[in-house]
């Protein structure tokens, strides 16, 4: 399964906009949602949590993804429930994760961080651009899209 991880260098910066653009652009994807926690663990890909209307997990399947699951982790255990987010999506052609601490613990076959212009980048997000293979602002999504269409042929 492909992997395409995208990051932000803090948040509001336009993952899941990003994300669905790129759904929209290749069929058979999935994608996983994270959202680092301070304690409460959670990993779901059941309708009545994906499908809440306005939710980043309600917009990424209507964008196109096959299939969608949710991960609310503390940081420590996200390597963990990456592993089962993606045996929740396995049977799609590749996968699209949003999340910018998801780079400590999975092998991308692309890697993509998106920065704005005069807003501090946060800590995780220094050590991903180590990790990346392309920096765009957020208005530069069509560059990406057309990055990870090549990237993933």
């Amino acid at each position: 399964m492909k992997i395409v991880v995208i990051s932000g260098a803090h948040k509001g910066v336009g993952k899941t906009a990003l994300a669905r653009k790129i759904l929209k652009n290749l069929k058979g994807f999935g994608a996983i949602k994270t959202t680092i926690s301070k304690e409460n663990i959670s990993i779901t890909s059941k309708d009545e949590a994906i499908e809440v209307p306005g939710k980043d997990t309600a917009l990424l399947k209507e964008a196109g993804a096959e299939k969608v699951a949710l991960i609310t982790s503390p940081r420590k255990d996200l390597g963990w429930a990456l592993k089962v987010a993606l045996g929740m999506v396995s049977g799609c052609k590749g996968v699209i994760i949003e999340g910018t601490s998801v780079l400590n613990h999975v092998k991308s076959d692309v890697a993509i961080l998106i920065k704005a212009e005069g807003k501090k980048t946060k800590e995780s997000a220094k050590k991903a651009l180590k990790k990346v293979d392309l920096v765009i602002s957020s208005n530069e999504f069509d560059k990406a899209v057309r990055f990870v269409k090549e990237k993933i042929k």
